[in-house]
Parts: C-alpha cells; structure tokens; sequence
C-alpha cells in the first residue's frame, strides 16, 4: 500500500512539473525608437523650434522659458511659442 502510494504522489509529481513547460517558444517584439520624441508628437499643433532661434529678449525671461520649452535626451533644447 506503501509504494502505492509513493508511486501515485511521484507520478502527481511529474504531472504537474509537465504541465509548467513551455507548450512553445515565445518570441519579444522590440519595437524601434519613434523619429519624432514623444513631446513633439503629442503637441502637433505647436511650432517646436531650436531654442537658439528664440534670441530676442522677450524670450529669455525665465518663465517663458520654463513655460515654453524642454530639454530631450541628447541635451538638445526646444521651444514653442
């Protein structure tokens, strides 16, 4: 009765280890980064320009500038009017 019942826990055993194996490969989808940042799309209707074209000195207050523009990753900065 003993080693019917160990045969039938070992036998469980196996059962349920098979049943977390992968049925297939699963493959990632790596999708590429977008040409356009994120900030610009979402703002389409605004005139995103480098902020080196805004020189006149209404433009270098320092609200309008934390107002108006940003900063991406590669350190370039841009502003809209």
């Amino acid at each position: 009765m003993r080693k019917f019942l160990i045969a039938a826990v070992g036998l469980g055993a196996l059962g349920l280890c098979g049943s977390f194996a992968p049925a297939s490969a699963q493959s990632v989808v790596i999708q590429a980064q977008p040409a356009v940042p994120y900030w610009q799309q979402r703002h389409e209707d605004s005139n995103w320009r480098a902020r080196r074209e805004f020189r006149e000195r209404e433009y270098q207050h320092e609200a309008w500038l934390r107002d108006h523009c940003v900063r991406d990753w590669s350190g370039g900065e841009y502003c809209r009017r």
